[in-house]
């Protein structure tokens, strides 16, 4: 660090969360999205290094053998996650090679950051030393029953497999003891809403908030020659892109919504309108997508859904998430469709304002492939448009990946070119 580098975070309020798995962090960090808060996945973040950072995958591949990296490169979690798992010693070593390059990552993003209040995401969080640039450090917790019934029907696992994820984790309790501030999620999505504005209203003011000191950063005084990935081999079932022209050819982000109708708005859902959705959703697809009011619920409390109406008839409702600067857009509902030019442009473009606010660098919108003609002209005149896969980032590839759900193509918009060249 140079003399004329800062030594502190100053001015921003800084949030640790953590949490066993399925007890409601996501949803914290939404609604700390929600309030204009940098939400930062450190987790997330390792698996960014484990696919972009060739000396990290190098590194990882010596310690733990050549069978947890794969032929592009990019190391396989699963088969690496195998061999951690059980053995406490390697799981201290990969923890020890990956947390300092952590600690860089979420230094950078904090100080880039124009937002004042930061929520720091960890599952690690109390073991490590991002603890110690938090002013508060939030838990959520709920009930075994609770975590396992997340398990099965937002993350889709066996019972047996979910079982085994719950009780393979620290006790609870333990991060209970040392919370500023507990979270209980065991009931509705709007109790949850209610302990965090609760605890919002209570951080301290960003502009008086004692200056932490920046997170130590490791030493490359020594750095090892990166290696040189190989390159992606043919694959079966690749990730589709309707063949059109580049999405490198987008314009610039948007900064503000274009004129609408005074009675045109867009927003967030909220379990009250679950009724109106399940509706929509029931219009828009004839029936074939049923889904229940739990399910809805639960997703809820996972993610978010932008909703765009016209008076009191909502016409729109979208699915929507940001995670390590890809944002997605996986569910689309407009019903009727001749609302796609108003409501659903309206919906699009909340997105992006909301996607480039939060340091996005691109949009994935997975469209059906039997998704009406109506719905495609709409995403390629708010120039969503195809990227060939080998030509995208890295990160980019692995969301792609991670999250494109079957019978579907993708179209992205560009909102902030990261790629070298």
């Amino acid at each position: 660090m140079s003399d004329t580098e800062p030594t502190t975070y100053t001015g921003k309020t800084i949030v640790g969360l953590t949490g066993n798995i399925a007890t409601g962090k996501s949803a914290v960090m939404r609604l700390a999205y929600d309030h204009g808060a940098l939400t930062i996945d450190a987790d997330k973040i390792v698996h960014e290094l484990m696919d972009n950072d060739a000396t990290m995958q190098a590194a990882i591949a010596v310690a733990f053998g050549s069978e947890v990296r794969r032929e592009d490169g990019r190391i396989n979690r699963k088969t690496l996650a195998e061999i951690v798992f059980n053995d406490p010693a390697a799981l201290a070593d990969l923890e020890a090679m990956v947390h300092p390059a952590v600690g860089k990552a979420v230094d950078a993003r904090i100080l880039a950051s124009k937002q004042k209040i930061i929520f720091i995401e960890a599952i690690k969080l109390l073991e490590g030393n991002l603890r110690d640039i938090c002013h508060q450090v939030w838990v959520t917790r709920c009930s075994p029953q609770r975590q396992l019934e997340r398990l099965r029907v937002c993350r889709g696992m066996e019972t047996e497999v979910a079982a085994v994820r719950i009780k393979g984790q620290a006790s609870q309790e333990e991060k209970v003891a040392q919370s500023d501030v507990l979270i209980d999620t065991n009931g509705l999505m709007k109790d949850t809403e209610a302990q965090f504005e609760i605890a919002w209203a209570r951080l301290p003011d960003p502009a008086s908030a004692e200056p932490m000191n920046r997170l130590p950063l490791p030493d490359e005084s020594a750095p090892v020659k990166p290696l040189t990935a190989r390159p992606n081999s043919p694959r079966a079932g690749a990730p589709k892109a309707t063949p059109q022209k580049s999405a490198s050819e987008a314009p610039p982000p948007r900064l503000e919504p274009s004129d609408r109708p005074d009675d045109l708005q867009v927003r967030r859902a909220r379990p009250s309108d679950i009724p109106s959705i399940l509706l929509l959703i029931q219009k828009a697809t004839d029936g074939k997508v049923k889904m229940k009011r739990a399910e809805l619920l639960m997703a809820l409390s996972e993610r978010g859904y932008f909703i765009g109406q016209l008076g009191t008839e909502i016409s729109a409702v979208l699915g929507y998430n940001i995670d390590s600067q890809v944002a997605r857009v996986d569910e689309i509902y407009i019903h009727p469709l001749e609302m796609a030019t108003q409501t659903g442009k309206a919906v699009l473009e909340d997105i992006e304002i909301s996607a480039a606010t939060h340091m996005g660098q691109i949009i994935v919108a997975f469209l059906p492939q039997d998704a009406p003609a109506v719905i495609r002209e709409l995403f390629e005149a708010e120039h969503y448009a195809p990227m060939l896969f080998e030509e995208m980032a890295k990160g980019w590839q692995s969301a792609i990946e991670e999250s494109q759900p079957e019978g579907t193509d993708y179209l992205v918009r560009l909102l902030r070119d990261t790629r070298a060249g």
